[in-house]
């Protein structure tokens, strides 16, 4: 990560994006990464929804990034364990939950997808959502390959179907739809967690296309946003960074 904002690093991520943008276009096609086929967009009645998916997302991001860290140094107490036992231990963890649901299995694009278009049953989701973070936690501590960005989609688009399930039991009217709050849920959950409000919004835009999501989204971001500040957490790739300093240094000394 650079350290310093500078109009060399400015115009050089402008044209790395925008070039990455372009191939992915060409070589993928026009359609954007999720589908909301006829998705309405949320009223204003929809933004007190799209605030407490924000409260919920700051919280759940809150407590996300220290998981994360805890189990990375659960698995540090360990390593005296033989690697293949370590391995072996965390395969038969996600391999026991591909068997009981294949959607749980992977990157979670499947059940991203199926939230996105209320395809699952609230009586389920949280129950998905304690086994994707479990399973998440079990990888990335174990060190095996993957990474925490297309998880955090994942556990963001399940708690906000489940925020706008609820609210649309309590008021209708509020959520009438609420496989859209699984939108709002992925960008405010991502910025609880990497602490970037602009980039979780135009991010969901552009995974989802619909540009009409703006307001929602930038009340729920900047919601999640605050309350992981007052908590006083630290953003998961600066800790991930600092983390690795103490390591390096305690390995030095």
């Amino acid at each position: 990560m650079n350290g310093a904002f500078t109009q060399v690093v400015f115009v050089a991520s402008f044209l790395a994006a925008v070039t990455a943008d372009v191939v992915c276009r060409v070589v993928a096609g026009e359609t954007p990464v999720f589908m909301l086929h006829g998705a309405p967009i949320p009223s204003l009645h929809g933004l007190p929804v799209a605030a407490l998916v924000g409260v919920v997302a700051g919280f759940g991001g809150v407590a996300f990034n220290r998981s994360l860290l805890a189990s990375l140094d659960l698995f540090d107490r360990i390593r005296s364990w033989p690697p293949f036992a370590v391995g072996a231990g965390a395969g038969l963890v996600a391999g026991f939950a591909a068997w009981i649901y294949p959607g749980m299995s992977g990157s979670g694009s499947i059940l991203s997808e199926r939230a996105l278009a209320g395809e699952i049953a609230i009586r389920w989701v949280l129950v998905l959502i304690a086994a994707r973070f479990l399973l998440t936690m079990v990888s990335y501590g174990s060190g095996a390959a993957g990474g925490i960005f297309a998880p955090l989609l994942v556990l963001g688009s399940l708690g906000g179907l489940a925020v706008g399930a609820a609210a649309h039991a309590a008021a209708p009217g509020w959520a009438e739809y609420p496989q859209t709050f699984a939108v709002i849920g992925m960008g405010a959950l991502l910025t609880s967690i990497v602490r970037a409000p602009l980039t979780g919004i135009v991010l969901m835009i552009e995974l989802t296309g619909k540009y009409d999501f703006m307001l929602p989204l930038l009340v729920s971001c900047f919601v999640a946003y605050g309350i992981a500040e007052a908590l006083g957490d630290v953003p998961i790739y600066e800790a991930l960074r600092l983390r690795a300093g103490k390591r390096a240094g305690a390995a030095g000394s």
